[in-house]
């Protein structure tokens, strides 16, 4: 609990610094003057609690809870048009939620932090960051469009590329970006490597960036293997290699082949082994000690990238855009992925106390903390947080947040093995039936 307190004093100690203020100030004079329905701080109160709702509806909320608060009559309570929310947003920029995520994760990647958690410092010796890419669906803006370009037919609905590094055993995004469709994943992915690297986010000699299939290069190899001097495990595309896709299958459906290959003169590790739906999946890697059985499952060790997507995009909703700039999409952008870095360290704990607790009773079923109802109390309470004055009324806060997570859990299917096999396949290919908890 104590970790998450010093995170959330980071967030509103750096909004409040005057330096990070005045860099990201859009517009000479800007909040220079706490006055107006829309101070400085209410402001970003506003934007952190980052809901999904209509910008009127959200406003009507924000302001009713601020009148039940300070018990003035519903006469009094104050109007705040959508004009004036997205003038006032515009006076500040995207810079100052960059410079939040920055900080709470340099604390995080830090020694210190080591204090107040545990922190997993490899799986067989080695730290697993997966690296992976998402497009985003922007709002139907000119301006956008010009910017971040498109894809799909007609090639005129806007669209961007998120790209992230994702710490796998930590459950922690190390690096984030929103770039235009025409930046290629593999300039991303080197973007991410080498902010890792100056940021001395992990330790380089003992980790394997792990891609999916359409990342592997040879100039990506390259740049891994001797600039960064790192490990790297590929999942590699059909007819990547010819030489390579002639190389023997497994003969027995749970073994793996493992060779020694050279690629241009480079020295690399190729396996192959059958999916359960008889597919043949081959990797890469230049990692010659890590045992071959182990392969298969440090590259599934990836999955969580997937998940991370997921709770940016779906659960705090990422892709419900409430403003129609490029500064207001970086806003959401930002608070999106500093939201899930708090809510993913909340969770670490919470899980903890669910599995210390309520998983020791002999229960039939195993439970996990419910991410969708965390991401909406934290929406909601963050700015209570934010009004606090004292310590005493921080740290009740964050008790109150520990709690609802505790006694809002769900079954923990996976951790539990269950696999819940469908005798006949889904008609669609997601399911939408996602409730908004913000």
């Amino acid at each position: 609990m104590h970790l998450i307190q010093i995170l959330a004093d980071i967030i509103c100690n750096t909004l409040l610094d005057p330096h990070v203020l005045e860099r990201a100030r859009n517009r000479k004079g800007a909040f220079t003057r706490n006055c107006g329905k829309l101070p400085y701080w209410t402001l970003l109160k506003l934007l952190l609690r980052n809901s999904k709702k209509t910008i009127s509806s959200s406003l009507d909320e924000f302001f009713t809870e601020l009148r039940h608060i300070s018990g003035i009559p519903i006469s009094d309570t104050v109007k705040c048009s959508q004009q004036a929310f997205s003038k006032a947003r515009s006076g500040i920029d995207h810079s100052i939620f960059k410079e939040c995520f920055e900080r709470v994760l340099n604390f995080l990647c830090s020694r210190d932090s080591l204090d107040f958690h545990s922190r997993f410092m490899g799986v067989w010796g080695r730290q697993i960051i997966a690296v992976d890419g998402s497009k985003i669906p922007l709002p139907n803006r000119k301006t956008l469009l010009d910017k971040y370009g498109s894809i799909g037919r007609g090639q005129n609905s806007p669209t961007a590329i998120a790209s992230v590094a994702f710490d796998v055993l930590n459950h922690r995004i190390l690096d984030a970006q929103l770039e235009p469709m025409s930046v290629g994943e593999r300039t991303l992915a080197i973007r991410h490597m080498q902010n890792i690297k100056s940021k001395a986010r992990t330790n380089l000699l003992y980790t394997i960036f792990v891609f999916d299939r359409g990342y592997a290069s040879k100039n990506l190899f390259s740049f891994i293997e001797d600039t960064l001097h790192a490990g790297y495990l590929f999942r590699l595309r059909s007819k990547f290699n010819t030489d390579i896709d002639a190389l023997p299958v497994p003969a027995d459906r749970n073994g793996i082949s493992d060779y020694i290959f050279f690629l241009d003169c480079r020295k690399v590790r190729i396996l192959k082994f059958y999916l359960p739906s008889g597919t043949v999946e081959t990797l890469i890697t230049n990692d010659f000690d890590l045992a071959k059985e182990l392969f298969r499952q440090c590259y599934f060790l990836r999955w969580p990238v997937e998940e991370n997507y997921k709770l940016v995009k779906e659960k705090i909703g990422l892709t419900n855009f409430r403003g129609y700039s490029e500064n207001s999409v970086l806003q959401e952008f930002w608070i999106s992925v500093l939201l899930a870095n708090l809510a993913l360290a909340i969770k670490r704990e919470t899980d903890g106390i669910v599995d210390s607790t309520i998983n020791q009773k002999g229960n039939q079923n195993k439970y996990m903390t419910n991410m969708n109802e965390l991401v909406g109390y934290l929406s909601r309470h963050i700015g209570e947080y934010m009004d606090a004055d004292t310590d005493t009324e921080k740290y009740g806060i964050i008790r109150c947040i520990f709690d609802f997570a505790v006694s809002h859990r769900v079954r923990d299917k996976k951790g539990s093995g269950e696999s819940n096999l469908r005798t006949t396949p889904r008609k669609v290919k997601h399911h939408y039936n996602n409730k908004t908890t913000h």
